[in-house]
């Protein structure tokens, strides 16, 4: 991709960040955008629909990369693709509190939980005996919502605590309630 495309495409990411610390994802406008980054909106329109497209663009990439990790687990999919996640967060704390704090997008952290949905469900219907397969979703559910309150406390708080901690914490809650259906 041609250098000026990459630098322009970095400038409405890096602008789109610097709004999100004070505006709330929703109430930020092309026009505000165009005007902070100092371009066209011609030019933002040569790549972009609108903002919600950019930021779906910007959430795809960081899945995408999240992806990668998926074949190295071997079990426990959910509780070690969280841990994966959290430390990518805490790697690249910018971008992940922008687009998962207060103002940015609500559901981006259950998409990117979402992933592994299929390979944990399989699993857990070989360990959990006692789970019927609308058991196993609920409980999939459960685990991904309370992670999310977690992980969002997390940020909230500046992601202070080690990431290893909080996803040693969600573990642990998540195989005590998982144990009784065992």
């Amino acid at each position: 991709m041609d250098t000026r495309i990459l630098n322009t495409k970095k400038k409405v990411t890096n602008t789109l960040f610097v709004l999100l610390k004070d505006h709330h994802l929703e109430d930020i406008t092309v026009l505000e955008l165009c005007e902070k980054a100092d371009i066209n909106r011609t030019t933002f329109y040569k790549y972009y629909k609108d903002v919600d497209d950019l930021v779906l663009k910007i959430e795809n990439s960081l899945i995408n990369d999240l992806k990668q990790y998926i074949p190295e687990i071997k079990r426990n999919y959910l509780i070690s693709f969280t841990s994966k996640i959290l430390e990518t967060i805490y790697s690249r704390k910018e971008t992940y509190t922008r687009l998962l704090g207060e103002n940015g997008d609500h559901t981006f952290l259950r998409r990117i939980l979402k992933i592994v949905y299929k390979e944990s469900i399989a699993e857990w219907q070989k360990l959990l005996k006692k789970a019927s397969a609308e058991d196993l979703d609920k409980i999939y559910s459960f685990i991904v919502d309370g992670s999310v309150g977690i992980i969002r406390n997390w940020i909230k708080n500046n992601c202070k605590e080690d990431p290893s901690n909080i996803a040693l914490f969600i573990n642990k809650i998540c195989m005590s309630g998982l144990s009784s259906f065992i």
